[in-house]
Order: C-alpha cells, then sequence, then structure tokens
C-alpha cells in the first residue's frame, strides 16, 4: 500500500492552481483562468522533496526538470532506492536493491502527453475533477522552501476518491511546493526542503548509468491485447451476458488476461463512435487488493443485484457481479448518460 501511495503521488505531482488575496470569493474557474493570466509557465527546475505517510520512513526525492525531460532519485525506508529517468525519447526505471531496468520507448502521444503537463495545464485538469466535490478557500501566504506560497484549502463535501487537500502554491510559477492530501485513513505530506525554478542542468542527468549485471526488462508499451473469438469467452467463462445486438454494435474482444488471470473485454460502437467498453472476469479472480482499496464508489442497484459505480472526471464506470461473472461496464462515449448506461444493462442478453 506505501509503494501504491508513493507511486501516485509520483505520476501526479499537482492538484490545485493558484490565485492572489482577492481569490476568497472567486469560483474555482475564475481561479483557474487568473493565475493563467498571470504566472508564467516554469520548464526546467531541480528541487527536493519528501514524501511521508506517517510510518515512520518518509521517502526523499531529488528532482531535476528541463524542456519535458526528467529524472527522480528516491531513498527510502529498508533500504528502497529507485532512479527514473526521462530523457524525451525513453523512459528507465532502476530499481537498485534488485539491480534491475525497466524501460520503455515513448511514443507520440506519450512525448505531446508529457510536453503538455506543465503545472497549469495539470492543475486545470484535476480542479475539474473536484469543483463539485469540494469547497475550495485560500487559507492565507506562507513560506516553502524559502519560496512565497499561497496556501489553498480543498475541502471535500461528499465521499469521493480525493479527500481534503491543502496545498502550498508559489506565487511566482504555479509550482505546489507543499500538500497534504487524505487517502482513506491515510495523510500523505509531501514537502519541498529546497526549489531552484532557475537552474542550469546538464543534458548528462538525463542519462541512466545502468549497473554491470542489471537485469533488463524492455516494456512494449504499443502492444495490442490480442483479439478473440466469442467462443474463446465461452469456453473460460461458461454463461455470460452482452448487449443486445439491437443495440449497440460489437466491434471486436480482447483478451485482457494473463498467465494468473482470465478477463475479456467487449468493445462496442453506435453509428460508428465507441460507445461502451464491457470487461469481465470470474468472480473469484477478485483479489484481496482488489476488494480493499476504495475508490470512493457509490452503491447502486445493477439488474436487482448490489453494485457499484464511480465517476472521476471524464471517467465512468458500473460494476457488479452476476452469478460467477464480475462485470464493469466503462462509459466511453461523453454524450452517454448513467441512465443511458443502465438501460441497456437492464437489456443484457444471456450466452451460453
Amino acid at each position: 500500500m506505501k509503494k501504491l501511495l508513493y507511486a501516485s503521488a509520483l505520476t501526479g505531482a499537482l492538484l490545485l492552481g493558484a490565485c492572489n488575496d482577492t481569490t476568497n470569493n472567486l469560483s474555482p474557474q475564475e481561479i483557474i483562468d487568473q493565475a493563467v493570466q498571470e504566472t508564467p509557465a516554469i520548464s526546467t527546475y531541480h528541487g527536493q522533496y519528501v514524501m511521508d505517510i506517517g510510518d515512520d520512513q518518509p521517502m526523499t526525492v531529488n528532482e531535476w526538470v528541463k524542456d519535458g525531460k526528467r529524472r527522480l532519485e528516491m531513498q527510502g525506508g529498508d533500504g528502497e532506492h529507485m532512479i527514473i529517468v526521462n530523457d524525451g525519447e525513453m523512459m528507465r526505471m532502476l530499481d537498485v536493491k534488485s539491480n534491475t531496468v525497466q524501460e520503455y520507448s515513448l511514443n507520440a502521444e506519450d512525448k505531446e502527453l508529457i510536453a503538455g503537463q506543465s503545472p497549469k495545464q495539470q492543475a486545470m485538469i484535476m480542479l475539474n475533477m473536484v469543483e463539485d466535490t469540494h469547497e475550495i478557500t485560500v487559507a492565507g501566504e506562507e513560506q516553502v522552501a524559502g519560496r512565497d506560497t499561497y496556501h489553498i484549502v480543498a475541502k471535500a463535501t461528499e465521499e469521493g476518491l480525493i479527500g481534503d487537500v491543502e496545498i502550498w502554491v508559489d506565487k511566482e510559477n504555479w509550482m505546489i511546493l507543499k500538500s497534504i492530501s487524505m487517502n482513506g485513513d491515510t495523510e500523505l505530506v509531501t514537502e519541498y526542503t529546497t526549489f531552484d525554478p532557475s537552474p542550469k542542468v546538464d543534458e548528462t542527468r538525463f542519462i541512466l548509468d545502468i549497473p554491470e549485471g542489471a537485469v533488463i526488462e524492455e516494456i512494449d508499451t504499443d502492444a495490442a491485447f490480442e483479439q478473440v473469438e466469442i467462443d474463446v469467452v465461452k469456453e473460460k467463462l461458461g454463461t455470460f451476458l452482452v448487449f443486445a445486438e439491437n443495440d449497440l454494435t460489437l466491434e471486436g474482444i480482447q483478451d485482457y488476461g494473463s498467465a494468473d488471470r482470465v478477463e475479456y473485454a467487449f468493445n462496442y460502437s453506435k453509428d460508428g463512435e465507441n460507445w461502451l467498453t464491457l470487461s469481465m472476469f470470474p468472480s473469484a479472480n477478485a483479489t484481496e487488493t482488489e476488494e480493499e482499496i476504495s475508490l470512493g464508489e457509490e452503491k447502486v442497484t445493477v439488474r436487482n443485484i448490489e453494485g457499484e459505480q464511480l465517476e472521476m472526471g471524464d471517467f465512468r464506470y458500473i460494476q457488479w457481479t452476476e452469478g460467477d461473472v464480475t462485470y464493469n461496464v466503462i462509459i466511453e462515449h461523453p454524450d452517454v448518460t448513467f441512465e443511458e448506461a443502465y438501460a441497456l444493462i437492464e437489456k443484457m442478453e444471456t450466452v451460453k
């Protein structure tokens, strides 16, 4: 669980945006608009921060960023030591303790995403996710890592994936230099101890020195899931449900499984557009981790059975278990409502 929290924090460092002392009465969107106009973009910086989940084993992270390239050096308890380098073409992750390296090439979509992830843009995305579920206020001005910041508090008004959040935002460049967030009963505190928004960063920082004898694993991020026929699904799952043929068009079935897990995804379209994805797996395959981790799902009734639904920004899904199969319906098209999805679910047909 600890590694999951740290990984989440590293891959999504920013949550909200900046403001000035007149923002207390502004809406979240007005805060965003004002910050976009008044704060410059930042593409190069160096800093060191500490992540702590209260287990007496904080993680220290040294970070260098330059024009979309990034290097993270992480050290924590139990000898944990990882180095992650993105040189703009390749992402490499070295686990120093086990002497293993994972690496994968960045495709055009990856590069565009990384290049576009400025603090401002990330804040816009995340603020849209919490504007309907949090009350956002400005608590004051404080110093963090020797920098002037605005202290912003986002108080959750309903249960969900994102709990209460506090952030301290650099007044000049909109970087979040400190954050406190709740994940269930766990409090994650991230705080920069040093931060330089205009360092001289040598290009050699983005070269990973691979130790002698390291085991290298190449990850193919473009690998497509295998397409299968419905008879294959019948063999593995027996009886299961699918959407009625007169409602949606089945574009294909993908094998999402692995050596120790069976899962299939049925991709449906309507009028030539992606509509819904129906994934299914044996209910006996539900792992302890899947049952334990909550994303703030809402309890619902699906086909007269207790289920769950989640809405997190543009991501929406419905899950329930019927018979020996667990179903997930992911709403792909932005115009499809939960009500429309439930209507289609009620009309599902049995395949034997």
